[in-house]
């Protein structure tokens, strides 16, 4: 081989290999650190889609929210009373629930619909759903007794979707099976 020919067969020195690791490290970490929470911020700065109603006042949390105290309708037909577990509706008994799952609001309710779309939120919204464990004549469901509750909590209070014993909500869930979606206010 003469000196103006170059092995290109050779392997590349160590400091190489280490730079590009280190830019690939670099590169990972301002992606974690920089641009994915600000992929985040924009994703739940956005507003409802054009030509949906909005059943809640305001955004929908989402986060970790605790519901406390008595939320009603904006008629005051229905009235529910949190504490902890149990969901009271005076005059008529209540619920005692336990933690199921949290979702977001863009997966299944139903096999035909999202949470999103039957409780009017943003797909990104946090929605809790809890199992019914005892359903004390609380009429939530049109005379059946309630299996399940999908809450989605927003500032100003609480939109609730009762559903009937079975499966809990998901893509098993038939649309019958989901009761009428009631928004309660503070």
């Amino acid at each position: 081989m003469s000196v103006s020919e170059t092995a290109y067969d050779a392997p590349p020195p160590t400091w190489i290999l280490a730079a590009i690791g280190l830019c690939a490290f670099v590169c990972v970490l301002i992606g974690a650190v920089v641009v994915e929470p600000a992929l985040h911020r924009l994703s739940f700065a956005g507003v409802l889609p054009r030509g949906l109603p909005s059943l809640a006042p305001d955004r929908v949390e989402v986060g970790d929210p605790v519901l406390a105290g008595a939320y009603r309708t904006a008629d005051g037909a229905v009235t529910l009373a949190f504490d902890g577990a149990t969901v009271t509706r005076p005059g008529a008994g209540g619920l005692e629930t336990a933690p199921h799952r949290l979702v977001s609001a863009d997966q299944a309710a139903s096999a035909a619909r999202t949470f999103a779309e039957v409780l009017q939120t943003p797909p990104a919204a946090q929605i809790e759903v809890r199992r019914v464990v005892a359903d004390r004549e609380s009429r939530l469901c049109a005379g059946h007794a309630v299996g399940w509750l999908a809450l989605a909590v927003h500032r100003q209070g609480v939109i609730v979707m009762p559903v009937r014993q079975g499966p809990p909500p998901g893509s098993l869930a038939t649309d019958d099976r989901l009761c009428a979606v009631v928004a309660l206010n503070r």
